[in-house]
């Protein structure tokens, strides 16, 4: 009689909780998409918490994304929340990217702006693991020496300025040590049972990085002290690398169109400095780019800024090989 009666119970239980979950949805279904979309994160399973249970990583960027994704190996799952090719700058955040936040149980994040849009995504996630403070955000920044970093009041007339300095730090494989020793660490601290793993797949990675880079470094050698003109600064780092000088940038503020005055001025500089390839972030449209090559003579470059954006480029090293073996290409 006792397991009857305990069995009714559960029964009647599990009957209320239906009609309660089925009252939030039907609710849902009423409220204005944002409202709707709140009341779904309520419902949305979480992942269990236990020994077993799979981990799982989230990094905001493609960069980021092939780094943790090679420190990571098979113990963890990781995820992506920019597309691959997606211009960090043009980030619409959707639902989608909330849920994908939300059964993170870590974060990996850039920790200069580029990707600022994640703070927006975390508070929709309800997820407290992936908030600022907690031990799971891996800041895969700190320890770099950051570039560029502006002096002076920054504020949005100046256009998309990156108050903290330049983001585009992994481009230089010579931050490569701090930047995945951030997330090795980073990863360690949610899953210490893989510590180990997680330092040999680093090694393995900075290995294979310092065997092609000595490669990278005898194929551009000839071209030592080259100008290279960019349509966005995203190559500092690299710039900084490989020996080549910034020779100038179209866009006078970032994210905003050049005006003609600042053309025409970055035209007779190259001239004057003989600079002859342009790198075109190849998300942004050509025009300027175009124009300033046909007044210059100088060559249009069009490469993917992160990983994935071309096919066969979705690790670092096949990234970077693509940009470098471009870059010689066009200076010979």
């Amino acid at each position: 009689m006792r397991q009857l009666v305990l069995a009714r119970s559960t029964s009647l239980l599990e009957l209320g909780l239906r009609r309660v979950a089925g009252g939030v949805r039907a609710l849902a279904r009423r409220l204005p998409r944002g409202a709707a979309f709140a009341a779904a994160l309520v419902l949305a399973p979480v992942a269990p918490c236990s020994a077993e249970a799979e981990l799982r990583v989230v990094a905001t960027l493609p960069d980021l994304y092939v780094l943790t994704r090679a420190v990571a190996g098979t113990a963890a799952t990781v995820g992506l929340v920019a597309r691959f090719g997606q211009n960090p700058h043009d980030m619409e955040v959707r639902p989608s990217h909330m849920l994908l936040v939300r059964r993170a149980d870590a974060l990996v994040r850039n920790g200069l702006e580029e990707d600022s849009w994640i703070d927006v995504i975390v508070r929709g996630s309800n997820n407290p693991k992936a908030q600022r403070g907690s031990p799971n955000v891996i800041d895969a920044s700190l320890g770099v020496e950051i570039l560029k970093v502006p002096t002076g009041r920054v504020d949005r007339s100046l256009g998309d300025v990156h108050s903290t300095g330049n983001p585009h730090y992994t481009l230089d494989p010579g931050n490569l040590p701090t930047v995945t020793r951030n997330i090795a660490a980073g990863l360690a601290r949610v899953a210490p049972e893989h510590t180990r793993a997680f330092e040999a797949n680093r090694e393995a990675l900075l290995e294979k990085v310092a065997e092609v880079d000595r490669r990278w470094r005898t194929l551009l050698a000839p071209f030592r002290g080259a100008r290279i003109v960019s349509h966005h600064d995203s190559w500092p780092y690299m710039f900084r690398a490989f020996g080549f000088v910034e020779g100038g940038i179209i866009e006078d503020r970032p994210g905003i169109p050049p005006s003609p005055q600042h053309l025409a001025g970055l035209v007779r500089r190259m001239r004057d400095e003989k600079a002859m390839v342009i790198l075109l972030e190849n998300w942004y449209a050509p025009d300027a780019a175009n124009l300033v090559a046909r007044e210059t003579g100088a060559k249009v470059l069009a490469v993917p800024q992160t990983p994935g954006a071309v096919k066969g480029t979705d690790d670092y090293v096949a990234h970077l090989d693509y940009i470098l073996t471009a870059i010689a290409d066009a200076l010979r």
